[in-house]
C-alpha cells in the first residue's frame, strides 16, 4: 500500500458536549475515488472543513502526502494540494466561463497582479484556461456568462476552477445537489475523467450517485466512522441499512 495521499489520525472536534468528531482515522489514498455518506448530523462537512482548514481540531491530526498540515491555515493547505468545491457555487455570475477559468488559472499562477493586461499579454494563462475547459468538455460554453449555465454545467465549472490549483486531492461537497438527476451523469462523467493521479473524496446524499462513483466508502455517524468498505460491503451491511439507507427508503 502506498502512502496516502490524505490521512486522518484520531481526529477530535466538539463544540461544548456535541462531538461532531469522534476520534476520525482516515486514510484516502492516491487516485481514490471515494465517497463519505452518513445521516443529517453525522458530521460529514465538519469533517472536511477539518480537513480544510475551516475549523481546527481540538486534538488529533491532519496529513496531506505524509506530511503534517494541522496547524496550516486554510490558502497553506491549498498552495499543498487540497483543493474543494462547495454546496453552493461562488462563482462570478456576470463573467464568462473563459474568465473564471482565466482568474482562477491567474491566481495560482501568481500573476493575478497583471490582470488588467490584455488577456494575450499571458497567452500561457489563456492555454490553461482552454485545456481545462476542454477537459471538462466545456469548450463550447467559453464564451458564456456563468449566469446563463445551466446548473449542472455550472458545477462542472466549479470542478474546471478546482483544478486550476492543481491539487493531489479533491474534496466535492454535495456536487450533485441541485442538479437535475437526469444530468448527474455529466458529473460523473467528468470526474471519471480526471486525472488518475489526483485522489477524490466527496460527500453526496444522492446515493445513485456514489454507488456509481466510489470505489470505496466510508460512513459516518454522530461523528464517528461506522465502517469503510466497498460499495457492495456497504449496500450489504445490515447496520448501514438501518442507520442510513433505511432511513432514505423511509423518506
Amino acid at each position: 500500500m502506498s502512502q496516502p495521499a490524505l490521512e486522518t489520525r484520531d481526529l477530535h472536534k466538539a463544540f461544548g458536549a456535541l462531538v461532531v468528531a469522534n476520534d476520525i482515522d482516515f486514510a484516502l489514498q492516491p487516485g481514490a475515488r471515494h465517497a463519505i455518506i452518513g445521516p443529517n448530523g453525522a458530521g460529514k462537512t465538519t469533517f472536511v472543513n477539518l480537513i480544510t482548514g475551516v475549523l481546527k481540531p481540538d486534538s488529533g491530526h491532519v496529513l496531506l502526502g505524509g506530511k503534517d498540515i494541522t496547524a496550516l491555515a486554510q490558502a497553506e493547505r491549498v498552495k499543498r494540494g487540497i483543493a474543494r468545491t462547495f454546496q453552493i457555487n461562488t462563482l462570478f455570475g456576470g463573467l464568462t466561463v473563459l474568465e473564471n477559468l482565466y482568474l482562477a488559472v491567474s491566481e495560482h499562477m501568481g500573476v493575478a497582479g497583471l490582470m488588467f493586461r490584455p488577456a494575450g499579454a499571458r497567452p500561457d494563462v489563456v492555454a490553461e484556461a482552454v485545456r481545462l475547459m476542454e477537459m471538462l468538455k466545456l469548450g463550447d460554453d467559453a464564451r458564456t456568462t456563468i449566469a446563463e449555465l445551466p446548473y449542472g454545467r455550472q458545477r462542472l465549472v466549479e470542478i474546471a476552477i478546482a483544478l486550476a490549483l492543481e491539487p493531489k486531492v479533491l474534496l466535492l461537497d454535495e456536487p450533485a445537489a441541485g442538479v437535475p438527476s437526469a444530468e448527474s451523469h455529466i458529473l460523473l462523467d467528468a470526474v471519471a475523467g480526471l486525472p488518475p493521479e489526483v485522489a477524490v473524496l466527496i460527500i453526496e446524499h444522492d446515493m445513485d450517485v456514489v454507488f456509481r462513483f466510489a470505489h470505496s466508502i466510508t460512513v459516518l455517524v454522530s461523528g464517528a466512522v461506522l465502517i469503510t468498505g466497498t460499495p457492495d460491503e456497504i449496500a450489504d451491511n445490515a447496520e448501514v441499512r438501518a442507520v442510513y439507507l433505511g432511513e432514505q427508503a423511509r423518506g
